[in-house]
């Protein structure tokens, strides 16, 4: 058997087939290091509840929630041989974190590089501790407790570029809805530095909005006169290093539009090869 399809092969078995597990047990919350305890429950338990103060309504709501992330956006990613050893494709798994108020899953990267393999897990693991203090501050002042779920979505893993997103879905006690927020993650899997959107070629918010008014499905989203006090700062990339901006529901867009996203194409010469 050839070295690059045993690698496989091993990297392949380590990744879990599923996100779910029967054991759940509450985790700690942490500094902003990256360190963040990972456990898993059974989300499909009716019982089971996501907020020990939220109303039973509520909780079936962020149970709703937490059980659609399982229907196509958490994935296990098992690459191609060829290209994970070149450190052109990473190996993606999940990792479920639960305690009260918060159910949170986010991806787990597997390189050969295990320099790579560090760098991208602890800024994504960096973003979830922070997301876990936070909430627990809020929480702790707070009569009315705050309810997140998390979960992912690769957009991207080939080209030497891994672009995933992460969900978080936001309900304070009282809520009859949440809010959506969408945190984008682009990284360099040859070397496994996150790329600014500087690096695909840059954007403003002129060139921003003549990309919305040229989508009339996107206008129809956003709504007339669009404009943005700031510029938004979220964005993936396609697997050619195309672009999508994320407008953010009650931030760019109104709250029935909900999260907004933005085709703007190829920012940079597709001659210049972004992962160099």
């Amino acid at each position: 058997m050839k070295l690059k399809q045993t690698v496989l092969i091993m990297m392949a078995a380590a990744l879990p087939l599923t996100s779910l597990a029967a054991a759940s047990e509450a985790i700690p919350v942490t500094k902003d290091n990256g360190a963040v305890v990972e456990t898993q429950n059974d989300r499909y338990d009716v019982t089971y509840r996501v907020s020990s103060t939220a109303t039973p309504e509520q909780n079936k709501k962020l149970r709703s929630v937490a059980n659609k992330t399982d229907r196509g956006t958490i994935e296990v990613v098992a690459p191609n041989a060829d290209r994970y050893m070149d450190r052109k494709e990473v190996g993606v798994s999940p990792v479920d974190a639960t305690t009260d108020h918060l159910k949170l899953v986010f991806p787990s990267v597997k390189s050969v590089s295990p320099i790579v393999e560090k760098a991208i897990n602890t800024t994504i693991k960096k973003y979830v501790s922070k997301v876990q203090n936070d909430t627990q501050k809020l929480n702790e002042k707070d009569a009315n407790k705050t309810n997140v779920i998390m979960y992912y979505d690769v957009k991207t893993d080939k080209n030497g570029i891994f672009s995933v997103l992460i969900h978080t879905y936001t309900m304070r006690d009282g809520d009859a809805n949440g809010v959506n927020y969408v945190k984008g993650f682009t990284f360099n899997t040859t070397t496994g530095r996150q790329l600014s959107l500087y690096d695909l070629g840059g954007l403003n918010k002129k060139e921003l909005v003549n990309a919305i008014n040229n989508n009339q499905q996107v206008k129809d989203a956003v709504g007339a006169d669009v404009s943005f006090d700031k510029m938004p700062t979220e964005f993936y990339t396609t697997e050619d290093y195309s672009v999508v901006m994320i407008l953010q529901q009650d931030v760019d867009t109104i709250h029935s539009a909900g999260t907004v996203y933005v085709p703007v194409g190829n920012l940079r010469d597709r001659q210049n090869d972004v992962t160099k």
